[in-house]
């Protein structure tokens, strides 16, 4: 190897060790940036904090209402029920030899439509055998009326100008023929009574809810064979709470609507209980409806109509705080305004009327006080603006 040759890595090292270091100083500074420009301040989040720090006003919607004559309506839950029902008892004995096709179970049947009809042969021959009574005691009583005759005219001829006495007059056997006669009369009209009754009706419209009765069955007088109810006995109960009860007073005679899942109904309060329910204190009011009545069990929406108020408010559920107060805003801040309730409808809050200022608030205010500094969110005064018809 020559001299030359291994003189030339020599001058190659510095510039090795100047490269390394210059990456070394960039690398360094890359970092030194980086870090400043971390903890430089940013001037968009600083604006985002400061106005983060700012307590804006909250934005209320309103309500502006319009002073009025409105009614109270009370709105319950109840069921269509029958008042009472009445069992299917004969009353006489004997066997079944004809039904009606509304005797069965849901047959509807009219105020003395013949239901069944119970074999009526032994009842003619008891009536008939009760006109035959009848004769012979009408019969035993003219012949005891002829014997008294005769007897009077013998005794008058014996003893013109005395007095008959009652004994030969045959005035105890005429009293006895004529009670014998009165009893006989009496006797045909039960076995006419028991006859008529081998045909079965009732004095009214109804519905049949249960029966046992089939051709050839031997009804037993006084026993049951079914149970129906009469159209008029329908009636709707709906419980009803004390307060509501004393809005509504007097609460008998006020009209009602009365709703299912398909039908509405006209109704009228008949009466109320007499006391409230130990567990509930409810009252429980008795509505009749007119027209076809629903079927007693459903379920039905009551809405009574109660009085009128005049020059009262009637203002959105939502407006309602706490304590039965509402939040009016009065030139950009909250008031607290108290007025009597006088109830509910199905569109809202019945009140007395007090100054609206701007507006009343609608819906809750997070952390609202008196004088709380609000936007109101929709400045249009009409919107809203509404008066309760009766």
């Amino acid at each position: 190897m020559s001299p030359s040759d291994t003189s030339d890595p020599a001058p190659g090292r510095p510039k090795r060790r100047w490269a390394g270091t210059t990456q070394v100083v960039v690398v360094v500074a890359l970092v030194l940036l980086a870090l400043l420009y971390a903890r430089a301040p940013d001037n968009g989040n600083a604006e985002l904090q400061i106005g983060a720090g700012e307590d804006p006003k909250p934005l209320v919607n309103v309500f502006h209402p319009v002073a009025g004559a409105n009614m109270l309506t009370v709105v319950a839950t109840g069921s269509v029920d029958v008042r009472n029902r009445v069992a299917l008892t004969p009353q006489v004995t004997g066997r079944v030899v004809s039904i009606s096709p509304s005797l069965n179970v849901g047959g509807t049947f009219a105020a003395g439509e013949e239901l069944l009809v119970i074999d009526p042969r032994d009842f003619q021959l008891a009536a008939e055998a009760a006109d035959a009574d009848v004769a012979t005691a009408a019969s035993d009583l003219r012949l005891e009326q002829a014997k008294s005759d005769a007897a009077r005219a013998n005794y008058d001829l014996l003893h013109p100008d005395a007095e008959v006495p009652a004994l030969v007059a045959r005035v105890p056997q005429i009293a006895q023929a004529e009670a014998r006669l009165a009893a006989a009369r009496a006797r045909k009209r039960v076995a006419a009574l028991d006859l008529e009754r081998t045909v079965f009706s009732l004095p009214f419209d109804g519905t049949v809810t249960r029966t046992s009765a089939e051709v050839g069955q031997l009804l037993t007088r006084g026993q049951s064979f079914g149970e129906v109810f009469a159209d008029d006995a329908i009636e709707v109960v709906a419980p009803i709470s004390a307060d509501n009860l004393k809005r509504l007073n007097p609460v008998v005679g006020r009209r009602a609507r009365i709703s299912d899942t398909y039908r509405t109904f006209d109704a009228v309060v008949e009466k109320v209980s007499a006391e409230l329910d130990s567990r509930t204190r409810f009252a429980t009011l008795y509505l009749k409806a007119t027209g076809e009545p629903p079927v007693p069990g459903t379920f039905v929406d009551v809405e009574i109509e109660g009085p009128v108020f005049a020059d009262t408010f009637l203002l959105p559920d939502a407006a309602e705080q706490a304590d039965d107060r509402v939040w009016t805003v009065a030139n950009g801040q909250l008031r607290a305004v108290e007025s009597p309730t006088y109830g509910r409808t199905a569109d809202g809050w019945i009140t007395g009327v007090f100054d609206p200022a701007d507006g009343v608030v609608l819906g809750a205010v997070p952390g609202a006080q008196e004088g709380q500094a609000v936007q109101i969110a929709d400045s249009n005064p009409g919107a809203g603006a509404r008066a309760g018809t009766p």
